[in-house]
């Protein structure tokens, strides 16, 4: 009898244990619902054949780094994952999945990168999430200096500090996202919040360099000039004035020598 109902709670338990093993599966490939919440380049990259116009845009817009695209996607899926999660083992699967992938995208990086600042970003709220504080502010500020304009990593960066009681460091940081993102509705809500007064930080003036008149002349197909013109300077009033009386030396048929005899 014992037996047999053993066998009836395990019977019955048999699909949450399943459905367990796949919310905590160790695949970092996302299922295609997960796929369908994921960002446009990422539907395209798994279900868009190959070609297709569909992978051709994105190539071109992403870069050469559309051939490794899958793993960044698979990594915000992962942190997509663990915000869902609620086992702290799942949570913590989660975030290494995510770190691994993201850790792979750091290395296959290429110049052309189109979501560089994107990448670094995101990897630093994953180490952010992971309580790995000073990585998360090193990748928070590379993603800075690739793409300024971006307001999450200030804001990532104003939590970290505020969490460290560095409110002044905060508000700094607050203010120079505004002063290259001035239309940042989160930045400037952020910035109230850490003290700071209105009017808004003055936005940084971005220089043009003008190219020079002859090069904006220049026609775009005609290659440069390289012959070199001599130009003889104009002779002043003296060098004249020698000229006119050597012409007046010699014979008119040798007016360079003076003692010949006339012809």
């Amino acid at each position: 009898m014992m037996e047999a109902r053993t066998l009836i709670v395990f019977i019955l338990v048999l699909p949450c244990l399943i459905s367990r093993a796949w919310a905590t599966e160790t695949s970092w490939v996302p299922n295609p619902t997960e796929i369908r919440g994921l960002p446009t380049y990422c539907q395209v990259k798994f279900n868009a054949p190959d070609p297709s116009p569909e992978r051709r845009e994105w190539e071109q817009r992403i870069g050469k780094n559309f051939l490794d695209i899958h793993h960044y996607c698979a990594a915000l899926n992962s942190v997509k994952r663990y915000w869902r999660a609620s086992d702290a083992k799942d949570r913590s699967l989660y975030l290494e999945q995510a770190m691994t992938n993201f850790n792979y995208m750091v290395k296959a990086e290429k110049p052309d990168f189109l979501l560089r600042g994107e990448l670094y970003s995101s990897r630093g709220e994953t180490f952010k999430l992971m309580g790995r504080k000073g990585e998360a502010i090193r990748d928070f500020n590379q993603a800075i200096s690739i793409d300024p304009k971006m307001a999450r990593p200030y804001l990532q960066l104003a939590d970290l500090y505020v969490a460290d009681k560095k409110t002044v460091t905060a508000q700094e940081t607050i203010t120079e996202g505004l002063r290259h993102n001035p239309d940042s509705k989160a930045l400037q809500r952020r910035y109230l919040e850490l003290g700071g007064k209105k009017p808004f930080p003055q936005p940084v003036v971005e220089k043009v360099t003008e190219p020079d008149t002859a090069q904006k002349l220049m026609p775009e197909s005609s290659p440069p000039n390289t012959e070199v013109v001599l130009v003889k300077p104009a002779p002043s009033a003296d060098q004249g004035q020698a000229d006119a009386d050597k012409s007046q030396i010699g014979t008119p048929g040798n007016p360079y020598c003076r003692f010949c005899p006339p012809q």
